[in-house]
């Protein structure tokens, strides 16, 4: 996913002059900003399949907002956002149009390698739509057996998994690869884009 050529051969204007890309996915690219060591920006696509892409972009805004208004405790911090523009690309027979946007948010950092195999432990099939649910006794249990072998803080694992069944949102793309850490080791969920609010 290469967003932010695409941005320059479209002449959008980003709002931050950026530097490293720390990452990129089936939605975008995160970069590190010039001006701030903190923050970083996720620039995002949406290409029109199925659904029109002005809609999904309209129903990802109102998320953004929700999650900069609310500031749930399981989710990344988010700063700003905003469009950058939209142009179309040949797509199999047609043309297919996009929008490319983009939100600012706190800079996180890797989880462990214990801590991902905690994630995986008892986060595993959560992204293809296959819930467990565990009793809050069946939860403790668990984290006191891989606190025999693994290198974790179970009271944030715990904190961490209460905070995302707290908060009014179906989050979608539940795997390791989008749970950071912030400066105080709390854990956070990234990657916001196929998130949705409960109704």
């Amino acid at each position: 996913m290469k967003v932010l050529s695409l941005c320059q051969k479209l002449n959008f204007k980003l709002p931050v002059e950026s530097l490293e890309c720390l990452g990129d996915g089936s939605d975008g690219e995160v970069f590190t900003i010039a001006s701030d060591k903190n923050t970083v920006i996720k620039l995002c696509i949406i290409y029109e399949y199925d659904e029109d892409c002005e809609r999904l972009y309209e129903k990802t805004r109102s998320n953004l907002l929700f999650v900069m208004e609310n500031k749930p405790s399981a989710y990344v911090r988010v700063h700003t956002h905003g469009y950058l523009g939209s142009s179309v690309r040949p797509f199999d027979t047609r043309m297919q149009k996009f929008i490319i946007h983009y939100y600012t948010m706190e800079k996180l950092r890797k989880i462990s390698e214990d801590e991902c195999r905690v994630f995986s432990s008892i986060l595993s099939y959560e992204d293809c739509g296959i819930k467990k649910d565990y009793s809050p006794k069946k939860f403790k249990e668990i984290l006191t057996g891989l606190r025999r072998r693994l290198d974790f803080d179970a009271e944030k694992v715990t904190l961490f998994c209460n905070n995302i069944e707290a908060a009014p949102i179906v989050y979608n793309d539940l795997h390791i690869m989008n749970i950071m850490k912030d400066a105080s080791g709390n854990f956070k969920l990234i990657d916001l884009d196929r998130m949705e609010l409960e109704k």
